[in-house]
């Protein structure tokens, strides 16, 4: 027994014996070059384009603290809601993939603009064999089709993806296989790919969703100073109006009774002199509450850099014809030695 596993080993036995059966090699790799070249250009050339974003450091501030303040440091000592690890579920929501709809785009020979909705439902090309298992799933599974009644919700807030229909739906799963992110834990780096058949579309789509990225950020670590700026704008505007009242009123006072001197009149000009102080001081303090608002917000509203923007690919980022080629050229080989190494095996017993 250990005998005949020395020889099925024994590569002075193997070599010589796949040799022999060359001709059952050039076969096989004819064959998986024939089945490669009908595959491979079957399969429509997609190009990629790439974003990364990344926070800024500012004078005076550690990066680590920036990080931080942008929730791109360690995520244990953060109160944040929403950490970066969270910005891929984000921005792969429904209600993100639908606002991309209406979002107008130009393919690269200048013959087609319209909605990248209306580009993906009747321009989008697919592989064949997508198509294929599309229409067999048509026919194992038709269509269900429901009927919503859209008065029922009139007037009531719902997001965007609340209600959709199948085409709707089949275009948010396309969108989301098409774009990808990443976040890197150890340089804070967001990057983003968009993958499409034309390349203009594609650095389109790559630069829109960058930018709303970006303003998705920026509003979410605003959020609360900008509440905290509104309602202090909203107090300074009150008490503004309510020292403007008193004093128009002490002003009247004064030169409806300035030739009148007795106690009745003073102590009435009095009260209203103190109560202007009194408004003028509630004043001037939500002035200072304002300006400490703003800068507030000023430090709180996040700066990042691009570091690499939306830019047109010039060559296709796949399907990788040459490996795909070589790779089924190496597994057609591979099983053939297998096929021959096995039956030469048998025949022995």
């Amino acid at each position: 027994m250990e005998d005949k596993k020395e020889n099925i080993l024994d590569l002075t036995v193997i070599v010589p014996m796949l040799l022999k059966r060359w001709k059952l090699y050039l076969f096989c790799i004819i064959g998986a070059i024939a089945f490669s070249l009908i595959f491979i250009f079957t399969i429509p050339r997609y190009y990629a384009c790439q974003v990364m974003l990344a926070p800024e450091a500012t004078n005076g501030t550690g990066m680590n603290s920036l990080l931080s303040s942008f929730g791109f440091g360690d995520s244990q000592g953060s109160n944040d809601a929403i950490s970066p690890n969270l910005y891929p579920e984000l921005m792969n929501s429904k209600d993100f993939i639908v606002s991309l709809f209406p979002v107008e785009i130009t393919t690269m020979d200048g013959k087609l603009t319209t909605t990248y909705y209306d580009y993906l439902l009747h321009h989008g090309k697919n592989p064949w064999y997508i198509s294929l298992l599309g229409k067999i799933k048509n026919v194992i599974k038709p269509k269900n089709k429901t009927n919503i009644n859209e008065e029922s919700i009139k007037g009531k807030e719902v997001s965007p993806g609340f209600i959709l229909n199948e085409d709707q739906h089949n275009i948010v799963g396309s969108i989301s296989s098409k774009i990808q992110y990443n976040y890197d834990k150890k340089t804070g780096v967001i990057s983003v790919t968009v993958n499409d058949l034309d390349p203009l579309v594609c650095a389109l789509i790559a630069d829109t969703v960058s930018n709303r990225l970006q303003d998705f950020i920026m509003d979410y670590r605003t959020k609360k100073a900008r509440n905290e700026l509104d309602y202090a704008i909203l107090i300074h505007e009150q008490t503004k109006t309510e020292y403007e009242e008193y004093n128009n009123r002490y002003v009247d006072a004064v030169d409806a009774n300035w030739d009148i001197i007795n106690e009745t009149a003073k102590a009435k000009l009095e009260a209203l002199n103190n109560v202007k102080t009194i408004k003028y001081q509630t004043f001037a303090a939500a002035s200072q509450k304002l300006e400490a608002a703003k800068a507030k917000l000023q430090e709180a509203t996040p700066v990042t850099t691009v570091l690499q923007g939306a830019s047109v690919p010039q060559k296709p980022a796949g399907p990788k014809r040459v490996f795909i080629t070589l790779f089924l050229i190496v597994f057609s080989c591979f099983a053939c030695s297998i096929y021959i190494i096995v039956t030469s095996k048998n025949a022995k017993k």
